[in-house]
């Protein structure tokens, strides 16, 4: 053996594997280091701790290689059982015990990984976990309990499966009406509150340890709402999502202060791009804390690329600018058409016109009452000329 391969076995091994054991074959004392000793033979091979006389564990041999039933021991007592292969993987039942000899847990190995029914217990017996494993997570379902034999998580698959172990066809709403389930943490504190039909959530609220929300979703059709909260439960960001298609696609995201004020709020339109769905971000607008607009930015297709038309306003609501910009990518945009820019009493202060290349090509001032102060047409140099001059 190759002196790193054996540091490396050496690192692995727990200290009581270094504890001297006796290990017997048919009622006879065997070399287990000694191949010739096992060579053709095929059964079980007994080894105790030579101190105490304890089990330690327990192997098969087949035709003198090592594998078949395995059992591990902890204290003299059963700790462990599994089968491996000639080749090394696990297969067939698994089964764990407590040092009270109680059966904590159980499940079968399919070419070494875990498939079909996986069970555990607490060590009083009482029911832990319920599991169905299968190849895909989605295809799988699972309900966790606490000592106190209530709820603690649940995973419902696309139908019943873990009956009679546990009723996740009542649990996830399978009887053909909606199902109201509770989970709780290991102290029987409140963690979530969910209703769910046919194995699909249609409402969930999740808490934090002071007993406020810190999420919440929703289903109503195809579109799907999330919610999530401050540590006070106030409501910070909220999302609506369209689950007609995979993935799901955001229709809406919104941004609430710590006052529950909504400050800000994107609108996506669905659209197809290369022969798939996505999301567009269609508007953007934020909100002064007094509730009136500060803001609003659409956007429009324009070709291969997009157009921005934003507008600003006055905490009072009246607007303040307006204008557009064409999107070239990169965060660069170039400003096209009309820029208009108002006066708290809402008339026009001024007006830029923008050519084609994003320059100002013309310029138009008024004061507050309405009175035309200068009209100029601006040139590439910076100069500028009054109109009709």
């Amino acid at each position: 053996m190759r002196p790193t391969l054996l540091a490396t076995l050496l690192i692995c091994v727990t200290p009581a594997a270094f504890a001297v054991q006796d290990c017997e074959f048919i009622g006879q004392s065997i070399n287990t280091n000694n191949g010739a000793e096992t060579a053709g033979k095929s059964g079980m091979v007994r080894c105790k701790d030579r101190d105490t006389g304890r089990m330690e564990r327990e192997y098969e041999l087949r035709n003198g290689s090592m594998f078949g039933l395995m059992r591990y021991y902890r204290d003299g007592k059963l700790n462990k059982e599994f089968t491996t292969t000639a080749n090394g993987p696990r297969e067939g039942l698994e089964r764990e015990w407590a040092p009270n000899g109680q059966l904590i847990e159980e499940f079968t190995n399919v070419n070494g990984n875990t498939r079909g029914l996986r069970r555990s217990w607490y060590d009083d017996g009482s029911l832990k976990r319920v599991e169905w494993v299968a190849d895909n997570e989605r295809d799988g379902a699972s309900v966790q309990f606490n000592r106190a034999k209530q709820v603690s998580e649940l995973r419902c698959g696309p139908k019943p499966l873990l009956a009679p172990h546990a009723d996740d066809a009542a649990l996830c709403g399978f009887a053909g009406k909606p199902s109201t389930v509770s989970s709780y943490s290991s102290d029987g504190k409140l963690r979530s509150t969910q209703t769910l039909l046919a194995g699909t959530v249609q409402k969930a609220v999740r808490f934090a340890n002071n007993g406020q929300p810190t999420d919440e979703e929703e289903r109503s059709g195809t579109q799907r709402s999330e919610r999530f909260f401050g540590d006070d439960g106030v409501k910070r960001r909220e999302k609506l999502w369209d689950e007609s298609s995979r993935p799901a696609l955001l229709l809406r995201d919104a941004e609430y202060h710590a006052s529950g004020t909504l400050v800000r709020e994107r609108s996506y339109v669905v659209a197809e791009s290369n022969g798939r769905k996505r999301s567009r971000l269609s508007t953007d607008a934020r909100f002064f804390l007094n509730g009136q607009p500060q803001s609003k930015d659409s956007y429009t297709p324009e070709g291969n690329q997009e157009v921005r038309r934003t507008q600003r306003f006055l905490d009072n609501g009246k607007l303040r600018f307006e204008g557009s910009y064409l999107l070239e990518g990169n965060y660069r945009e170039r400003p096209i058409g009309l820029h208009l820019s108002y006066f708290d009493n809402g008339k026009v202060q001024t007006e830029d016109r923008y050519d084609n290349k994003g320059n100002v090509q013309r310029q138009r001032t008024w004061d507050a009452t309405g009175t035309l102060l200068s009209d100029d047409e601006l040139f590439e140099d910076g100069s500028r000329k009054a109109v009709g001059k």
